[in-house]
C-alpha cells in the first residue's frame, strides 16, 4: 500500500562544500535528522531549493540515493524534472527504482511559452517510459521560474489519458486565486501549496499539505499550521509566525539565506552555493544572523 503523502515535506537544500564546491553528502544526513526531530514528514531532494538546475544527471542521481539512505521514516519524494526528456526518464526511473513514493516533476523550463500540446506529449512520454505500475506523479506548478505553467488543458488531458499516474500538483505559484481555483476545479487531485504564507488558507480549503522552502529550517511552525487549520484551531496565529520567519529568509538570496539559518538555528557546518547563486555577503550575513538571533525565541521558545 503506498505512504499517504500528507503534512510538511521540505524541498532540500544542497549542500556543497566550501572548499571546492562538491555536495557534501554527510551533511545531508545531519540535516535529515533535524527535520525528523522537528516535525517534518518527508522531503523534496533535487527540487528548486535544492538547486537541481545547476547538478549533473549523475550528481542528481547521488543525491537522491544518500536521501534516501538516510530517510529513516521520511517520506522521499525526488524532483526529476528536467529540461531534456531523457534525463527527465532517468531521473524518474532511478528514483522509482530507489523506492521513491513519489516524484515532483517540473515541467520542460528552457523554451518558454511552449504550445500546451508541447507539454502535454512530454508528460506522457515521461510517465510511458518511466513511471511503473503504482507509481505517482506530482506535477511542479511554478511559472514565475519556468515559464512554463500547468494550466487547465494540461490537467485534464493528463488526467484522461493516465489517471492512475497523475496524482497531484505542487502550486507554487503563490498566487491565492491560482490555489482556490486549483483546488475547486480538480478536486481529485492531491494538492501542495508550495508557499509558506498560504500553508493555512490551502490546508483549510482541502490541502494535504505543503512543500515550502521554510521547512527546510522550521518545519515544526509549518506543522503548527496545518494543526490548527485541520483541527479548528487559531491556524491565522500560527500562519502569522510562519510568515514573519519566512520573510526574513525571503528578504535575502533565498537558497544562501535557508543555508545560513540552518548553520545557526541546526547547529550544522557552514554550507555553500553553487553559481550562478552567490553567497551572502559579510553585511547581509551579519544582519540576518542578528534578526534571527532577535526572533528565534519567540518563533521557537523551546530550544
Amino acid at each position: 500500500m503506498p505512504v499517504e503523502l500528507r503534512g510538511v515535506f521540505a524541498p532540500i537544500v544542497t549542500p556543497f562544500r566550501p572548499d571546492d564546491g562538491e555536495i557534501d553528502l554527510p551533511w545531508l544526513r545531519r540535516h535529515l535528522a533535524y527535520l525528523r526531530a522537528h516535525g517534518c514528514t518527508g522531503v523534496i531532494p533535487c527540487g528548486t531549493n535544492g538547486e537541481a538546475a545547476s547538478l549533473s544527471v549523475a550528481e542528481r542521481q547521488a543525491v537522491v540515493e544518500a536521501t534516501m539512505e538516510a530517510a529513516d521514516g521520511l517520506v522521499v519524494v525526488p524532483g526529476t524534472g528536467a529540461a531534456a526528456l531523457s534525463d527527465a526518464i532517468a531521473l524518474t526511473r532511478h528514483a522509482f527504482a530507489l523506492g521513491a513514493g513519489a516524484v515532483l516533476v517540473m515541467p520542460p523550463f528552457y523554451f518558454k511559452r511552449p504550445p500546451e500540446s508541447g507539454i502535454i506529449a512530454w508528460y506522457r512520454r515521461l510517465i510511458d517510459a518511466a513511471v511503473p505500475p503504482g507509481g505517482r506523479v506530482l506535477l511542479y506548478h511554478i511559472p514565475q521560474t519556468t515559464g512554463v505553467p500547468i494550466g487547465d488543458g494540461i490537467l485534464d488531458a493528463l488526467h484522461a489519458s493516465h489517471p492512475e499516474a497523475l496524482y497531484g500538483i505542487k502550486d507554487s505559484s503563490g498566487d491565492p486565486a491560482q490555489g482556490k481555483h486549483i483546488r475547486a476545479t480538480f478536486p481529485w487531485l492531491t494538492y501542495f501549496v508550495g508557499n509558506d504564507h498560504l500553508v493555512a488558507v490551502a490546508c483549510r480549503e482541502g490541502g494535504a499539505g505543503s512543500i515550502t522552502a521554510g521547512a527546510n529550517v522550521f518545519p515544526d511552525l509549518v506543522a503548527a499550521v496545518q494543526r490548527a487549520a485541520w483541527n479548528g484551531g487559531d491556524a491565522e496565529a500560527a500562519q502569522a509566525i510562519l510568515s514573519e520567519a519566512r520573510r526574513l529568509l525571503e528578504s535575502y538570496p533565498l537558497q544562501p539565506a535557508t543555508k545560513a539559518a540552518l548553520a545557526e538555528v541546526a547547529g550544522l557546518p557552514p554550507t555553500a552555493v553553487r553559481p550562478p547563486q552567490v553567497e551572502l555577503t559579510a553585511d547581509q550575513r551579519a544582519a540576518f544572523l542578528a534578526e534571527l538571533r532577535a526572533n528565534l525565541p519567540r518563533w521557537r521558545p523551546v530550544a
